[in-house]
C-alpha cells in the first residue's frame, strides 16, 4: 500500500527562502491504501479535550496505524528535506468533514492555521479534489496567541493573516514544505467536497534539524 513509485520526479520551488517539494504519482497503488483507510473509521481526534466543537459542527479524525513498511518512505523524504526523523513506522492521516452551518464560516475565516516541528509531508488522497489543498500564511500580528484548545476556535479571521501560497491538491500528490517556518492549514472554500464525505490525506512529520537551508 505504501510502496513508492519508480523514478519519482521531484519538483522544487522556493518561497521566502524555503524549498517546497512536490512529487506526483507518489505511491504505486494509492487505491489500496485509500480502500484500507476508509474501512477503518478512527475516533474523533482529541475527543476528550474540552471545550471542543469536534463532533458537533465538524468531524476531525486521525488514523495512527503501526506500519513497518513506512520506513523507506520516511527515509526517502528525509533525504530530500534534511530534517530529523520524527517517526518511521506509522501511517498517520487526517480525515475531516463539515456540517453545513453558520459556524463553519469558510468565506470569512481560515481553518486552524498552525505550525509543526519541522518539515511536513502531505499525500493527498481525494480523487477529483482540485480546490482544497493547503494554504501557507503569515500572521499579520505575530504577538496574538493561538487558541489554547485545537477545536475550541479553529476558524480564524482571514483579516488576521496574509495568504502566501495555495498548494493545489491532486490525487496521490506528495507535498513537502517547512511546517515550522510557515503557518499553514487546509483550504476550505465550499461544502461540495467535504460534507457527505471526508477530506483525507496522509501526513509525515519531521523535526527541524537546526541547519540553514537555501
Amino acid at each position: 500500500m505504501v510502496e513508492l513509485n519508480d523514478n519519482l520526479e521531484i519538483k522544487e520551488e522556493v518561497l521566502y527562502g524555503s524549498k517546497i517539494y512536490i512529487i506526483d504519482n507518489f505511491y504505486k497503488d494509492p487505491d489500496s491504501l485509500v480502500e484500507y483507510l476508509m474501512s477503518i473509521e478512527p475516533s474523533l481526534w482529541k475527543e476528550n479535550e474540552k471545550p471542543s466543537y469536534n463532533g458537533i459542527h465538524f468531524e476531525d479524525r486521525k488514523h495512527e496505524i503501526v506500519c513497518k513498511e513506512m520506513e523507506p518512505v520516511f527515509l526517502f523524504l528525509q533525504s530530500i528535506c534534511g530534517d530529523n526523523l520524527y517517526d518511521t513506522d506509522e501511517i498517520v492521516t487526517n480525515l475531516i468533514r463539515f456540517k453545513k452551518s453558520r459556524y463553519n464560516d469558510f468565506r470569512d475565516c481560515y481553518w486552524s492555521p498552525h505550525t509543526d516541528k519541522g518539515y511536513t509531508a502531505i499525500i493527498y488522497l481525494n480523487k477529483g479534489d482540485t480546490q482544497s489543498g493547503t494554504n501557507l500564511y503569515r500572521k499579520l500580528d505575530p504577538s496574538e496567541p493561538p487558541p489554547l484548545k485545537e477545536h475550541e476556535n479553529p476558524w480564524r479571521p482571514k483579516s488576521k493573516y496574509r495568504l502566501l501560497k495555495h498548494i493545489e491538491p491532486k490525487y496521490n500528490r506528495m507535498v513537502l514544505y517547512n511546517g515550522k517556518k510557515f503557518i499553514h492549514g487546509m483550504n476550505i472554500c465550499n461544502y461540495d467536497y467535504f460534507h457527505d464525505s471526508y477530506r483525507i490525506n496522509q501526513v509525515c512529520f519531521f523535526q527541524d534539524a537546526g541547519k540553514k537551508r537555501s
